[in-house]
């Protein structure tokens, strides 16, 4: 008897284990891409959103940007692009967005080593879009 629980109690272990996997969170910046995002860059970030077909000029496939870059996610141009800057929208149809992106923030350590304080949803964003690269 000993041996067929010990064998049971090591299949619901394993069972508990293997939920756990395929039950992960959620990546802290998918909701704000599909919130902000998705509408041009579409869902997969491949510029087919269903706004794509009524704009001027086609959103960028944003699943392309690493190998574009050399095989390094530019991380720093990414989070420029999406928080814009004043005046940004007069040469560009990509809305500012870092006045939606409020909230916390953190220091953030560019590839040249400077700190720059940045908000937690611009850096988890950065991040969401990093995991769309083919």
């Amino acid at each position: 008897m000993g041996r067929f629980y010990t064998i049971l109690i090591a299949g619901a272990l394993g069972l508990t284990g293997l939920a756990a996997c395929t039950d992960m969170a959620p990546h802290p910046g998918r909701a704000t891409y599909q919130s902000y995002c998705a509408g041009c860059h579409g869902a997969s970030g491949m510029g087919d959103g269903p706004m794509a077909e009524g704009l001027p000029v086609p959103p960028a496939d944003l699943t392309m940007l690493k190998e574009a870059n050399g095989g390094v996610f530019p991380t720093e141009d990414v989070m420029l692009t999406v928080h814009g800057y004043p005046g940004k929208h007069d040469t560009s149809i990509m809305p500012e967005f870092g006045p939606l992106l409020s909230g916390p923030k953190q220091i953030w350590i560019s590839p040249k080593g400077e700190e720059t304080m940045t908000s937690v949803a611009l850096l988890d964003l950065a991040d969401y879009v990093e995991t769309l690269q083919r």
